[in-house]
């Protein structure tokens, strides 16, 4: 898990630099320091373009965090299916709602954009996986 987050932020490092953004990853070192058996180059490719979206509607000198929880099943002795919950907050206006609709697949005029994130979502559902998206009011 750690090679993945730290190779995705490092694909997004320049953009944040650029905004100013502060990236804090929150994610405990238990679940940094998992072995997870699965393609990681593609959960690597998943991440950074989430990462990468939320950074573009982050304000200049904003903050993104990142957390994770994770759940195992047992499938056998020494066999686990692994449940990542990875959750990408950011300060802002949010991703619009046109982006939103492209990523679910409700909008046939898609943008590079878009369809990167519709991409993405097609990755983490082909690895039993899926995205949600929710808007917090600002306080």
């Amino acid at each position: 898990m750690h090679e993945a987050l730290v190779a995705s932020l490092n694909q997004v490092r320049m953009k944040s630099n650029g905004k100013s953004i502060q990236i804090v990853n929150e994610m405990p070192e238990e679940i940094m320091a998992k072995t997870l058996f699965g393609d990681s180059i593609r959960l690597q490719q998943v991440i950074a373009d989430f990462l990468l979206v939320c950074i573009n509607f982050t304000p200049n000198g904003g903050l993104l965090s990142l957390a994770a929880c994770l759940s195992k099943d047992n499938i056998g002795k020494s066999i686990h299916l692994a449940h990542l919950d990875l959750r990408i907050s950011h300060v802002g206006g949010g991703v619009p709602e046109a982006l939103l609709n492209q990523m679910f697949g409700s909008d046939e005029d898609a943008t590079d954009e878009g369809l990167s994130l519709l991409i993405s979502r097609k990755l983490l559902k082909l690895m039993n996986g899926d995205v949600q998206y929710l808007r917090e009011a600002a306080r």
